[in-house]
């Protein structure tokens, strides 16, 4: 070192600082070297090519450092910042979120393009994967490998056509019976006074009882994707059951945190977290139950016998799947790979469980809010529900009493035992034998019933429409599609990543490779630059343009003109006595128009709807399922899961927002309107634009966007 004046000098004990002078040296050192790699960096940048990236428009709330990363992040509704944003700019503008430029794009076409071209996703899915599955776990939802995606999706997506999700069905009626009995017994614990009431509130309200709808929802749904989809007996006779939900929900918040605050994300991963956080604590023994349980899961569909190669359940295709990473064919039956273990498919049991169970139920509970706030509606929607038979009362069967019959049943039989074996010289019955089990079964039907078993309700299969049904019910889709679009649980979450390759737009605008590409479907779908009166519930949109799917010039909307859209209004204008949804429908029906809402999911979102966009060039403006061959692959069972469900509800119980909800709901609103009745002539609302602010107020934005808490009132209809 002597030779070398300045190591001589900053790294040993001699320097200027004593001691110090080497750790100081170390570090500027350090420092150094992270500058003219910063440096290196931002050359790289500046004199890469960055096509138009920065032709589009950005709005002006932007900081020096942070740029627009401040004011996403300090409003929980964001998503509204974003429909602010496009007013001011138009449908494709710029976000810049520290160094990281964002491409927001609400424009119906370009959006459709890149949700269909551009394969890569941003990290952020991957925390989802991370946080449900543990460290390095990736599914078919958050993995940045085409192999494994494309693998999974070509081995499972043939589960999903429509033969089999009619044998799934029986799998949501028992879920659905299951939630039914869960209500009844909330209402009779209420009502028997053992419900709990808030502080200065009476439980029952106007002869109706309060219910927390979110956890029976997500119960619900985690027990129809388990006995359905996967075809799990019992599922709630598995052990962890009744802890899963609550333990996914958890897990799922704390993913959502970690997309947000990337440093949340670092401090989680760290051996210390578990022993200074109770909630990290928590958060890792959640992730303990929910990877055993879905191992569990796995295993015990690979310990099934193999299926026949035409069985395409979703348990039989996950069985068949194969290691991707040991040959291009593999994820097919038959690829070169070898049979996954239950460590391997665990990750794929749980994004199927997992993805149905958040995105399904917080549907449903959009559904159950929107009839709730619109008791029009909800009327239109019951007399349409009644006229078709839909969900008659009698569908719904009492479990004890059905186990009684089959105990009566057992008797008969050896009733005609014994007749039989006194024809042949047997001992006849004792008639006192015959009275006293007569009287035992009756007894003890009662007994269950005083006991509080009689709400065990069961739905029988033989009486409840099937999904074909249910998609034929105008007024019921048309419902479910404006919820949906007003409404998307998938709100902000369709994000689109192209590392190495530039991305041309239709209207074309070139982007460079590196930039996130977000295509928020609120946007999209609440956008005013997209829909005419685009904040108003309008489920009658769907009744009167069966296209209503696809874009077209807005001025036009109310102006297209033709015979049958005259017959259409004639037969609106004959039916004064029903609410104007229905008058819709009547007039869809008259003009042979209402094909999107009628024909179900199906034709709205592929048939009819497909050539309208050949013949007129129309993007399509509605995609709550997404677009492009990553959308959502299990639609349609979650369709058909919402649609069964909601009509059950809406034919069983009138259903309204708990006080205390509506009171947060109303909240600011007497300056905006006073005394409305809202706008439409919908009884018990607000103003359109109150109502959207104070409904985002509600939301929880994340992967799944949902209200805060959904608590109704309901109460039994009289039929």
């Amino acid at each position: 070192m002597p030779d070398i004046p300045i190591v001589g000098s900053y790294f040993s004990t001699s320097g200027p600082l004593g001691i110090w002078t080497p750790a100081v040296a170390i570090s500027l050192n350090i420092i150094a070297a992270w500058i003219i790699v910063a440096l290196i960096r931002a050359i790289a940048y500046l004199r890469a090519p960055k096509y138009d990236l920065f032709k589009l428009p950005s709005p002006a709330n932007s900081g020096l450092i942070l740029g627009h990363a401040k004011a996403l992040l300090t409003r929980p509704d964001y998503h509204r910042l974003l429909l602010e944003c496009a007013r001011e700019c138009g449908s494709i503008f710029r976000l810049r979120l520290l160094h990281r430029h964002v491409a927001v794009i609400m424009d119906p076409a370009a959006a459709a393009h890149v949700l269909s071209v551009v394969p890569g996703r941003p990290h952020s899915y991957g925390h989802v994967d991370e946080v449900l599955g543990g460290r390095g776990v990736h599914s078919m939802f958050g993995t940045s490998d085409e192999v494994h995606w494309r693998a999974v999706r070509k081995a499972t997506a043939p589960a999903f056509a429509m033969a089999n999700v009619r044998r799934y069905f029986r799998g949501v009626l028992t879920a659905a019976g299951e939630l039914l009995s869960r209500l009844e017994a909330d209402m009779k614990g209420q009502e028997g006074g053992e419900g709990e009431a808030e502080a200065g509130s009476d439980p029952r309200v106007g002869g109706a009882v309060k219910v927390e709808m979110e956890p029976l929802l997500q119960r619900m749904m985690l027990r129809a994707t388990l006995e359905g989809l996967l075809e799990v007996p019992d599922a709630t006779r598995v052990p962890g059951f009744d802890t899963l939900a609550p333990s996914i929900v958890l897990l799922m918040a704390e993913a959502n945190a970690q997309i947000t605050d990337p440093l949340r994300a670092l401090w989680y991963r760290t051996p210390l977290a578990p022993l200074c956080s109770k909630h990290v604590a928590s958060c890792r023994r959640a992730l303990r139950e929910v990877t055993d349980f879905h191992t569990r899961t796995a295993a015990a569909i690979l310990a099934r016998p193999d299926p026949a190669p035409t069985n395409t359940l979703l348990w039989a295709c996950l069985h068949r799947l194969r290691d991707w990473r040991g040959g291009s064919s593999a994820g097919a039956s038959g690829g070169e790979g070898g049979r996954l273990s239950p460590q391997q498919l665990h990750p794929e049991v749980g994004m199927y469980t997992t993805a149905g169970f958040d995105t399904t139920a917080s549907t449903l509970g959009w559904c159950l809010y929107a009839v709730a706030l619109h008791p029009g509606h909800q009327r239109a929607l019951l007399q349409e529900l009644r006229q078709y038979g839909i969900f008659p009362p009698e569908c719904v069967v009492t479990a004890v009493r059905k186990k009684n019959k089959n105990k009566n049943k057992e008797n008969n039989e050896k009733k005609k035992n014994n007749s039989e074996s006194c024809s042949h010289g047997g001992k006849a019955e004792d008639p006192e034998t015959k009275r006293d089990t007569e009287a035992e079964a009756v007894e003890e039907e009662e007994t269950e019933e005083a006991a509080g078993r009689a709400v065990e309700l069961e739905l029988d299969a033989g009486r409840c429409p099937g999904p074909e049904e249910l998609a034929r019910l105008p007024l019921l889709n048309a419902f479910v599609w404006e919820v949906m679009r007003l409404f998307p649980t998938a709100g902000v979450s369709a994000e689109r990543l192209s590392p190495t390759q530039p991305v041309r737009l239709p209207s074309g605008l070139t982007l460079p490779p590196g930039v996130s590409l977000w295509t928020p479907m609120y946007g999209l779908h609440a956008s005013d630059l997209n829909w005419q009166h685009a904040e108003e519930f309008r489920p009658e949109r769907w009744l009167e343009d069966p296209h209503c799917a696809f874009a077209r010039t807005l001025p036009d909307n109310n102006n297209n003109t033709s015979t049958s859209s005259s017959t259409a209004a004639a037969a609106a204008a004959a039916a004064p006595d029903v609410s104007g949804c229905a008058a819709a429908a009547a007039a869809a029906a008259a003009g042979g128009g209402g094909g999107g809402a009628a024909g179900g999911f199906e034709n709205t979102q592929r048939g009819g709807g497909a050539a309208h966009a050949e013949e007129g060039g129309a993007a399509r403006r509605f995609m709550p399922f997404g677009e492009g061959p990553k959308n959502c692959v299990g639609q349609n069972f979650g369709i058909a899961v919402v649609r069964a469900v909601f009509a059950l509800l809406l034919r069983r119980y009138y259903i309204a927002l708990h006080p205390n909800m509506m009171g947060e709901l109303l909240q600011g609103a007497e300056g905006a309107a006073e005394g409305a009745a809202g706008e439409g002539g919908e009884e018990g609302g607000c103003l359109v634009s109150c109502l959207a602010t104070r409904t985002a107020a509600l939301t929880q934005v994340a992967v799944a966007t949902k209200l805060r808490r959904l608590r109704l009132v309901l109460s039994r209809r009289q039929e």
